[in-house]
């Protein structure tokens, strides 16, 4: 059971079990699908595009989390839980790759293909680990190698080269995640109305929309290549 659980409450005959967390999730999803929609025009551009479907697969595993990682739990059972860590490690990995491609430009070619080979291997790594683990933490240390070690380091190198807006902005987003997961691990819980998953989830929708302004700012103009 989770610490703080939020309790249980019917709507007429409807159980829905954590009702607070399942709807802290849905208003992270809805900030995962707009800045999926609304940054469409920018979708010819490689890494910035990766990174929108990094928004768009977020935003369908934390719907498969929130429906049956919580409110429905109790009709689908505690291993139905994989569903949404599968598509988590699926949509974060969009992620890296993303950063990736949108900081090619200032890292070796050597860099590059190394990166690209490491994150296979930890996709790769973790994706048969999680099978054999069935533990959440292996979510964990997948978005901490992703956003932490590709995302803010490749972005970090590309603001040093560039001054982009982008850059700076991922890299707060980053800095906002980590806050989630610093509530997330010390179960900073306000009461059973709002524990450490639902304020989890807040600073998880204000990273999301960090990210989506850092996309936004995105000026083709500067760039030669479709990165």
């Amino acid at each position: 059971m989770t610490p703080f659980q939020n309790p249980t409450i019917y709507l007429g005959g409807l159980r829905i079990d954590e009702p607070i967390t399942t709807l802290t999730d849905f208003l992270f999803i809805g900030v995962c699908f707009y800045a999926f929609l609304k940054t469409k025009h920018l979708s010819a551009y490689k890494g910035i595009n990766l990174y929108r479907w990094f928004f768009l697969l977020t935003g369908f595993s934390s719907l498969v989390a929130a429906l049956i990682g919580h409110a429905f739990l109790y009709y689908f059972g505690w291993e139905a839980k994989i569903y949404g860590w599968v598509t988590g490690i699926i949509s974060i990995s969009f992620a890296q790759f993303a950063a990736l491609h949108h900081t090619r430009s200032s890292i070796s070619p050597f860099a590059f293909k190394a990166f690209m080979v490491a994150n296979y291997i930890e996709i790769i790594t973790v994706s048969i680990l999680l099978f054999v683990v069935y533990s959440f933490a292996i979510v964990e240390i997948h978005s901490a190698y992703s956003l932490v070690i590709n995302v803010t380091i490749l972005e970090c190198i590309h603001y040093k080269k560039t001054k982009s807006a982008v850059s700076k902005n991922m890299i707060i987003g980053v800095g906002i995640a980590v806050l989630a997961v610093m509530c997330h691990i010390f179960k900073i819980a306000f009461s059973v109305w709002f524990n450490h998953l639902d304020l989890s989830h807040i600073f998880m929708a204000l990273s999301m929309y960090m990210m989506y302004k850092a996309i936004s700012a995105y000026q083709p103009e500067k760039y030669n290549t479709l990165n």
